[in-house]
This record gives C-alpha cells, structure tokens and sequence, in this order.
C-alpha cells in the first residue's frame, strides 16, 4: 500500500556545549531545588524565561557562567519532531516513502540555517511555515563523564515564534498520510495545550498516530503536585496509538512512580501501546491495542555492540544530544516499512529493535541530525547494528 509520514511539533536550533560539570560550582548554583522552581535539572529542560526567574539575573549571563563564555561545540537542526522525521526519511527515502514535516521556524538568523540544513536531507518542508520573530533554540549542556560516564544533558529552551503555533495552523493536508506523528509539543506550548485536536482528528480518520513527548516545563512549574495533561488527556490518550516517553515523563504524565505502573496507567486510558527509554539503560514496552500484535510487558536492552564501541572507541564518540529523537525515527521507520509490506497490525518488537539501533547509533556523531554523505548511508550502517541486536535479544530470551 502507499505509505507516507506527517509529523507535527518541535523544530528549533540546537546549540551544543560540551564539557560542562553539572558537580561543579557555576553548574550548582542554578541547580533546581524544588520541582518546577525553574533552576537547572539533569536530564531535563527548563525555558529561558523560568531560569532568569529563578537566577534573579539575564540568562546570557548564567549561559556564559556555566559554559565560562566557550562557544558551542555543535549548532544544529533540533527538536523532538523534526530529528525523528529527518532519520526516518533518511532511513526511508531508498524505499521512496516521503516524510513530511509541519512546523514553524523564525525569519531570523537561525531560522534561515535549519531551513538550509533541512533542505540538505530527504524530508519534505513545504509547510515548515516562516514567521516574523526568534527561531526556537535549545541550548543542550553536556556533561560527557555524568551517571557513571554514560553521559547526560540539561537543556534550556526558549520557543520563540513557536510559542503561538496552534493546531489550526497545522495545514488539512497533514491528516492525508496514514502514519501521523506529534512530537515534543512541550516546546509549542498553543499546540500542546490542545494536542487532543490533531491527534483525534487523524485517528478518526484512520492514521496509526504517535506521540513522542519531551519534558514539560510549563505544567511542571504551574502544578508540580500534579500529573502533566496532553491537551484533553482524555480524548488524547484513545486516540493515541503509539506513546514513546522517558522515564521521567513517563511518571509525571500518568502519575505513577515506575515504568511498569506508568505503562499500566497509560493503556488503561486507552493508549494502544507504550514505549518508555531511560537512556543508557533498558527500555520497557508493551502493545495491547488493535493496532499492535499485542506484546506482554517487557525489557528491551541496550544494544551491547553500540555501548562496547562507545566504551572501546570503536565508533567516534560523539554524544547523546538526540539519541532518544532517532530512536523515535527508528521506530517510525519500522512501523512504515511494516504498513508498506502489507501489515494489518504493527510489531512493536521489531520496531524497537530499530528504535534501539538508530538511538546508539546516534551518539556516535555531534548533535541529533546527521547529513548523510549518500542516499542510504544511514540505513546500510544501522541495518548492520539491527542485526546485532537481534541476534543479541535471540540470546537473552530465544525470541528475537
């Protein structure tokens, strides 16, 4: 059958900065002390605004303090969104599956950079709309030798023209392709404030719908004693086919203090099936939905031959700035390739096995977005990684 993507949600520049020490002093001193009071948190993302709230002084200030004035390592397209989009297109365009993206970036700068970077891969742009006003920009702060050196980020976020983007904005077009996915609308806080809208809309129409969620600032700050909303959550959970979510939102969306209950909660609010990563560390999934060949609630390791090349320097070590966007791409690269066979019904088996792969895969460069230097780079080398982890899963448990 024919088969294409749309994905709607985050898109910004990603500014890099390495070698920071979240232990050390100029890091502490705007380290969050209480949930949601707007101060920095490993792992997790807080909006410009918040931490000058916080600091009491210009976040240019507190940037050139932690980063002690050092330029970024990296500047490159990001977002929870488009990165997902990007790696599945590549993954995807040998096949001729278009993948299109629908967003907002600003007529500055840095807006008319990511639409050169974008232009530089295979994803479709058409409705990656042009406002007058700040292009949306994350600044990843890296600390390479954090959780036992694995590695680990914080991120300050300001959305610039993205803050106003809506679902009616999202053009009608967007509802004709049969995989939809919304993807870190945290960050465009109209848009997810009424995330129900798209994602009920392309589920009625008949589109495997999924959602890729990204830490959410705002309602953490406005009510830190109580569970994230998506939108309507409840018109946005049955209508949502596939959730992909960390650890952490994971237990402050449903509520639930581990990945097993969290899980739970989500497919009792009628999510059809859940994925949930922690990093460098297992991932637990479940499918019970219609869309899904339904999957018991298990652990997914981490591929051993990525983390053996990372640890021996088998691969060039880059870092974990969107790992978790790939392997979202991964998996949307799956399911497609399943739909376009002819699949009735979804293996979330398989297509963790390639959200896995394209995850390690993308700590071995700087930044979530590589340009390939030829159609099909990509899906050639993480092909070959996809096969390793089969092989791995069919030694732990005898089912790969």
């Amino acid at each position: 059958m024919d088969v294409s993507i749309a994905g709607a949600g985050c898109s910004l520049m990603d500014y890099l900065f390495t070698g920071i020490e979240f232990a050390g002093p100029a890091f502490d001193r705007y380290r969050s002390r209480t949930p949601g009071d707007g101060g920095l948190v490993p792992g997790n993302l807080v909006f410009t605004e918040g931490l000058e709230r916080f600091a009491g002084r210009p976040y240019e200030e507190v940037l050139t303090e932690i980063t002690g004035g050092a330029a970024p390592a990296s500047r490159n397209l990001g977002g929870p969104s488009v990165v997902a989009l990007v790696h599945a297109a590549q993954l995807l365009q040998p096949a001729g599956v278009p993948v299109s993206f629908f967003g907002v970036r600003g007529d500055d700068g840095p807006g008319k950079e990511l639409a050169t970077i974008v232009s530089r891969t295979p994803l479709h742009w058409d409705h990656y709309l042009q406002e007058p006003g700040e292009t949306p920009f994350t600044h990843a702060l890296s600390d390479p030798t954090w959780a036992n050196g694995t590695g680990e980020r914080s991120f300050v976020n300001s959305p610039g023209v993205a803050a106003d983007y809506r679902a009616a904005d999202i053009h009608r077009s967007f509802y004709d392709h049969p995989i939809v996915a919304l993807g870190g609308t945290a960050l465009v806080p109209a848009l997810h404030a009424e995330l129900n809208v798209p994602v009920h809309r392309a589920h009625r129409d008949g589109a495997l719908t999924i959602v890729n969620t990204v830490y959410d600032f705002l309602n953490e700050s406005r009510a830190p004693d109580r569970p994230w909303p998506l939108g309507d959550s409840d018109v946005t959970y049955p209508a949502t086919d596939l959730l992909v979510v960390d650890a952490e939102e994971a237990r402050r969306l449903s509520g639930s203090d581990t990945p097993e209950r969290a899980a739970e909660r989500f497919v009792d609010r009628g999510v059809g099936a859940v994925v949930i990563t922690r990093g460098a560390e297992d991932v637990f999934a479940v499918a019970r939905g219609d869309r899904f060949v339904p999957l018991e609630p298990r652990w997914f390791p981490v591929s051993e031959r990525v983390t053996a090349e990372l640890r021996n320097g088998g691969g060039a070590r880059g870092d974990t700035t969107g790992c978790g966007d790939n392997f979202v791409g991964g998996i949307l690269y799956a399911l497609a390739e399943q739909m376009r066979s002819g699949e009735r019904r979804m293996d979330l088996f398989h297509a963790i096995a390639w959200g896995v792969a394209s995850g390690g895969y993308a700590c071995f460069s700087l930044g979530g977005t590589m340009i390939e230097q030829h159609r099909g780079d990509k899906l050639t080398a993480i092909t070959d990684y996809v096969r390793d982890y089969r092989i791995q899963l069919g030694a732990a448990t005898g089912d790969a």
